[in-house]
């Protein structure tokens, strides 16, 4: 069985409410067009900032029906049969009183539910002269990777920081994975150079899917980001992308045989 993936490409202003509208709008143009898998940007319910994470996270909260997490519940009620990849929100965790930790999580639900959660391990963190960020300044690692059981094989995540570090994607490859997710928001000085070369070496690695979901490309924010979502093939392939800046959804089948038949080509797994 081969899997329908939609990735959902759209700009994320700082307007949380909006940008929850508008996930759920792109959510529910895939799933009445029949995907069996669809993927949301990286943080996107604000936009990519150390001053916006701690306003804009959630807990887990099942009653908060103005949450991400809410939506994403109910649009998963009404969708049971397919899969949603959040992306990711920054999840607030209350420890005591006196500790609060904040993760960039995301979340996969299935009929209502949650099926895992993976916080992003590898915390984003950059020293150049046009452009220096440090998520560990907020936010708080992720302490194992995940992957989930679908009707399509295993499937694994990472967060967009995380696709630089190749035993993340091992790992996955090693637990009999057939795809790994990306939500992501490169910046524009990285991106162009790096972000397709990245994910087409863990897919030529791991002889895997990769795909990534990235907001659209913004400038004049806090944090510019690149843009550009990808579907590539095990044989390093494009099967799909986005255009840079444009807000839009790309929806293909994937071959799942094609794991097997480049696994033949190069036995070098």
């Amino acid at each position: 069985m081969d899997p329908i993936i939609s990735i959902c490409q759209f700009k994320i202003s700082s307007d949380k409410e909006k940008n929850i509208l508008k996930a759920k709008k792109y959510l529910i143009k895939s799933l009445d067009n029949g995907c069996d898998i669809v993927i949301l940007p990286e943080c996107f319910i604000c936009e990519y900032s150390l001053d916006e994470f701690k306003k804009n996270s959630e807990e887990i909260d099942y009653q908060n029906i103005k949450s991400a997490f809410y939506m994403l519940k109910k649009i998963s009620e009404e969708y049971p049969d397919s899969y949603i990849v959040s992306g990711s929100i920054i999840e607030k965790e209350v420890i005591n009183v006196n500790e609060i930790k904040f993760y960039n999580t995301c979340f996969v639900f299935f009929n209502g539910e949650v099926l895992t959660k993976y916080r992003k391990v590898n915390l984003y963190h950059i020293n150049m002269k046009e452009h220096s960020f440090s998520e560990g300044d907020v936010l708080s690692p992720g302490d194992r990777p995940r992957y989930f059981y679908s009707k399509f094989g295993k499937i694994g995540l990472g967060i967009c920081y995380d696709i630089r570090f190749p035993d993340l994607a091992k790992f996955y490859q090693e637990n009999d994975c057939k795809i790994i997710i990306y939500p992501g928001s490169f910046n524009r000085i990285t991106g162009p150079k790096h972000w397709k070369i990245l994910q087409q070496a863990r897919a030529l690695d791991n002889q895997l899917f990769v795909l990534s979901c990235s907001g659209a490309c913004t400038f004049g924010s806090s944090f510019e980001s690149y843009g550009k979502s990808f579907m590539i093939s095990p044989w390093g392939d494009v099967i799909n992308e986005t255009e840079l800046d444009r807000e839009e959804i790309i929806t293909s089948k994937l071959n799942l045989d094609l794991i097997d038949v480049t696994k033949r080509k190069l036995p070098i797994l």
